[in-house]
């Protein structure tokens, strides 16, 4: 090393010090890369990850409803509530994802090109895609609701759209929304991300579909509303939607090893494990359990719906613990630990 690339000896004190970083000091106690995160946590605000929780229950009640109609459900309460519950949410997702962009003109930007291999744009693509053709669909049952007037261009053009046809377009859109946004942050250098790439996106989705489920159930629950055949074959399909959800933390918990210790301990361990495992899930599984009750239908889909929130929340808040610590980057940073082999790239 010549003259010219060596740095500048230090004087403190009147004795000189030769580090190579100037945060570098040896009566410093911690030892590591200088306390300095060697990759950049995300900078997402409150809309992200109320946008996540938004997007799935939207999504969710989407599908839902699409197959419950598909295999022959006809209660028009359910299919109300499904429809305009998609409605609600998606028409609030993308103004919250474009207060987080900061200038509305950054998501019109992205729909000006196609990235196949790109996760932000195909997520805004599928939101795009989702959100039209579910509307069109609400759109249709509103006009034949007359909400939208009676004997009007406006009502009778909505009202001669194929809604069914419509709703079966966008059910493949909705589950790639209730998905991408797991798929999403695993696809980053973030180790507690990316170490579960492979059960992200499943995890996402099983919570949206309980999320839609759990809502659909409240808004029935709570008007009085639906055929107690579907009030029971809710309270089954929001079970089974649970009993999935819990399997996939596990197996995301169990595969994310040393690398998910943000989301296992301290306040945030708190938060998840009393917020998402045990109100969440396990007190609402205890609740759904006997005949169908409205009291208990009730109070089991809003802890769905808190516990979905809180799981979302939970891991955004984990992976910026994460991406803080040298450690956890260093190690994750090994081929044997990466969630995909080099052949597989």
């Amino acid at each position: 090393m010549t003259d010219v690339t060596r740095e500048a000896p230090q004087q403190r004190n009147g004795h000189v010090e030769t580090s190579h970083h100037p945060r570098k000091d040896d009566r410093r106690q911690d030892k590591g890369y200088y306390d300095i995160p060697p990759i950049k946590e995300h900078t997402w605000t409150w809309e992200v990850p109320v946008y996540f929780w938004l997007g799935g229950i939207g999504s969710g009640a989407h599908v839902v409803t699409t197959i419950a109609r598909m295999c022959g459900n006809k209660d028009l309460a359910f299919l109300r509530a499904g429809r305009y519950i998609t409605l609600v949410a998606m028409m609030l997702s993308p103004v919250l994802l474009i207060m987080d962009l900061g200038r509305p003109e950054r998501f019109y930007n992205m729909l000006r090109i196609v990235k196949w291999r790109s996760p932000m744009s195909m997520g805004t693509w599928g939101l795009t895609l989702f959100a039209n053709l579910s509307g069109l669909a609400a759109a249709s049952q509103a006009a034949r609701d007359g909400l939208l007037g009676r004997e009007n261009f406006l009502a009778r053009s909505f009202a001669a759209l194929p809604d069914r046809l419509l709703s079966i377009l966008a059910a493949p859109f909705g589950v790639f929304v209730g998905a991408y946004t797991g798929v999403l942050i695993a696809l980053t250098s973030t180790p507690i991300w990316a170490r579960n790439a492979v059960l992200m996106g499943p995890l996402f989705l099983t919570s949206a579909m309980s999320t839609g489920l759990s809502a659909i159930s409240f808004v029935l629950n709570l008007g009085g509303w639906g055929e107690r055949k579907t009030l029971e074959s809710l309270q089954k399909a929001e079970r089974a939607s649970l009993l999935l959800e819990m399997g996939l933390i596990a197996a995301s918990l169990l595969r994310m090893g040393r690398w998910g210790k943000p989301l296992r301990s301290g306040k945030l361990g708190a938060a998840f494990f009393g917020g998402t495992v045990a109100g969440g899930v396990l007190a609402p599984l205890a609740l759904l359990q006997g005949r169908e009750s409205r009291g208990r239908g009730i109070l089991a889909s809003l802890l769905v719906l808190a516990g979905g929130y809180i799981l979302r929340r939970a891991i955004l808040e984990a992976g910026k613990h994460s991406a803080r610590d040298p450690e956890a980057t260093f190690t994750f940073a090994w081929q044997e630990n990466l969630p995909l082999r080099d052949e597989n790239v």
